[in-house]
C-alpha cells in the first residue's frame, strides 16, 4: 500500500502533516504555560495588594470610631450621643490624670490652710474640674478630627490598592486574550496548511485514477476496433 500510496501521490506532505500535529501539540503547551505563567504572576500581585490594604485596616478602624465620637460630640447623633461622648472623654485616661493631680494639689493647700472641709475648698475643687473639663475638651475634640483624619487616609490608601488590583485584573484579561489570539492564529494556520496538503493528495488520487481510466478507455477502444484508432 506505501507503493501505491507513493505511486498515486498520496503520500505528498506526509512528513510536513507530522510536523504540523507536531506543531500543534506545542501550541497547546504554550497555551498551558502561559496561563499557569498569568495567574501565578497574578496571583502573587493580588496577595501583595491584598496585603497592603490590610495593613492600612487599623487605621481605617481607629479613624471610623474616632469620627464616631466626634460626631457624638458635635451633638450630630442626638442627646445619647453626646453623652456617650462626654462618658468616652470623662474616663480618658488624659483627663483622669490632670483632674487627679489638680484635686490632689488643691487639697493639700486647703489642708495646709486648716481648711480642708469648708464650703470654699468644694467650690474650688468644682470649679477646678470645670475648668479642667472646658480646657481639656478642646483638645480631645482635635485629637479625635486628627484620629479620623488619620482612617480616611488609611481608606484612600486601601482605594489605592483596589485600584491597583483592578488594574491587575484587567492586565491578566489583556494578557490572556493575547495568548488565546496567538494561539488561535497558529491553529488556524497549521489547520490551513493541513487542509491544503489533503486536498493535495486528493487531487493527486484522482488524477492518477483519472489516469489510469483514460488509459483502460483508450485500450478498450483499441482493441474494439481492432487497432484502428
Amino acid at each position: 500500500m506505501g507503493f501505491l500510496s507513493g505511486l498515486m501521490g498520496a503520500d505528498v506532505g506526509k512528513n510536513q502533516l507530522k510536523s504540523l500535529k507536531k506543531n500543534q501539540g506545542l501550541i497547546d503547551t504554550f497555551r498551558g504555560q502561559g496561563n499557569e505563567i498569568i495567574n501565578t504572576g497574578e496571583g502573587q500581585s493580588a496577595g501583595a495588594i491584598n496585603s497592603a490594604i490590610g495593613g492600612y485596616q487599623p487605621w481605617v478602624d481607629a479613624g471610623e470610631g474616632a469620627l464616631g465620637t466626634y460626631q457624638d460630640a458635635l451633638g450630630l447623633n442626638g442627646a445619647e450621643g453626646n453623652a456617650r461622648a462626654t462618658g468616652a472623654f470623662q474616663v480618658g485616661p488624659g483627663y483622669q490624670f490632670a483632674m487627679g493631680q489638680g484635686e490632689q494639689a488643691a487639697l493639700r493647700g486647703a489642708s495646709a490652710a486648716g481648711m480642708l472641709s469648708s464650703g470654699n475648698t468644694l467650690t474650688a475643687l468644682t470649679e477646678y474640674g470645670q475648668g479642667m473639663a472646658n480646657q481639656e475638651y478642646g483638645g480631645w475634640l482635635d485629637r479625635l478630627n486628627g484620629l479620623s483624619g488619620q482612617g480616611m487616609q488609611g481608606a484612600a490608601g486601601q482605594a489605592q490598592g483596589y485600584g491597583g488590583l483592578a488594574d491587575l485584573y484587567q492586565t491578566g484579561t489583556g494578557n490572556r486574550l493575547s495568548l488565546e489570539s496567538e494561539v488561535l492564529g497558529g491553529t488556524m494556520d497549521i489547520n490551513n496548511n493541513t487542509a491544503q496538503i489533503k486536498d493535495q493528495q486528493a487531487a493527486n488520487k484522482s488524477s492518477f485514477f483519472g489516469g489510469l481510466i483514460g488509459k483502460g478507455l483508450g485500450l478498450a477502444t483499441k482493441a474494439a476496433t481492432g487497432g484502428l484508432f
